[in-house]
């Protein structure tokens, strides 16, 4: 290896193949991560292998999604409070930038960490009773909860507390964010995830159906589109999905991507109000809820909002009609909205097509 450079030869290439499989498979599945949302990551030889900011983990078989972070100079820059590392300029990673939760995956003594936007987990995770619901649903693992932290340091430090405190844990649920496993494999990690997965899984409500004539009467007159997936209606549809849209901001990736709480039009708006509402709201939020008829989203919205509104969708969904709900709060929203706190990391570059993104 010439002048310390980290190169792919310096890991099994086996251990990263495992690991961009793995990775791919989460990233493909929707309940699991939403464009690039979620990250994994592989500690060898003093190197942590982090999946970079910006990248979807569903692309780890098409594109380079890891960058090689030296782990010694990550934990040194964690315990001074500096910002993550860059990449190391010597790497053949240069293009790309390591994941605002490397201090995370860097902490954690295993080996393998993913970090998942789990709709099931969310979907407890935002309830103010959700230590105790969760402590009944994952009896006999070794878990933590973790209450909402601001990614980067704040989160990494909690969840260093946590498992200092008690080093069996490779368990943590992040309040109104998700959800980490760690093992010493891809395998292992891999298992524990959907174990967790199966215990917290949660049947969705049923709704009503989409009102497609008062939707398309909508279209009519504005730009706006609808979504080919019909359970993003529910957030129109469903009673108690709409109260929950209206109570606050429930996870980071809805604050950052989805403007924050969704715009509510009432049933009984007029179709020229409905017109002017939606003219004023065209650079703000990518996405209109019709009181009992259902969703439109703007013609500019892009694949990865696309793809948060639809967990956005399948968590609200999720959740219990008698849960107490905690939302994040206005200082919570402001910290994540500010210039450089953009934790999801995800590209917005490519807007939806009407044919991908048409019901």
């Amino acid at each position: 290896m010439r002048g310390g450079a980290i190169t792919k030869r310096a890991v099994d290439p086996s251990e990263i193949d495992a690991l961009l499989k793995l990775s791919g498979r989460i990233g493909r599945d929707p309940l699991l991560a939403q464009a690039s949302s979620g990250n994994t990551s592989l500690k060898r030889d003093g190197t942590l292998w982090v999946k970079a900011s910006g990248k979807w983990l569903a692309d780890a078989d098409r594109e380079e999604i890891l960058v090689p972070v030296k782990l010694a100079e990550c934990l040194d820059r964690f315990r001074r409070g500096d910002p993550v590392p860059a990449f190391d300029e010597s790497s053949w990673a240069t293009h790309l930038r390591p994941s605002i939760e490397t201090f995370m995956h860097a902490v954690l003594p295993q080996r393998v960490v993913l970090h998942v936007h789990s709709v099931n987990t969310i979907a407890w995770a935002v309830r103010s009773d959700a230590p105790m619901q969760l402590a009944m649903k994952l009896f006999g693992l070794p878990w933590c909860w973790i209450p909402y932290r601001r990614s980067g340091l704040p989160l990494a430090r909690e969840i260093q507390i946590c498992s200092r405190r008690d080093p069996r844990s490779n368990i943590f649920v992040l309040g109104n964010h998700g959800l980490v496993v760690a093992a010493d494999d891809c395998a292992a990690a891999e298992a524990l995830l959907f174990e967790i997965e199966r215990r917290l899984a949660t049947v969705p409500r049923l709704v009503p159906q989409a009102n497609f004539g008062a939707l398309e009467e909508v279209l009519q007159i504005s730009g706006w589109r609808l979504p080919r997936d019909k359970s993003i209606h529910t957030l129109g549809t469903d009673g108690h999905s709409r109260r929950i849209v209206h109570g606050g901001v429930l996870f980071p990736c809805q604050a950052v991507f989805l403007g924050g709480i969704l715009p509510i039009l009432p049933r009984r708006t007029s179709v020229s109000g409905m017109g002017k509402r939606m003219a004023s709201l065209a650079d703000s939020s990518p996405s209109l809820i019709l009181e009992r008829s259902g969703v439109l989203m703007s013609a500019t919205m892009s694949a990865a909002q696309y793809a948060t509104l639809q967990g956005y969708a399948e968590v609200v969904r999720r959740i219990e009609v008698s849960a107490p709900i905690r939302y994040l709060t206005n200082q919570d929203v402001k910290s994540l909205v500010g210039a450089g706190n953009h934790h999801c990391r995800i590209s917005t570059h490519e807007a939806m097509s009407p044919s991908t993104a048409q019901h």
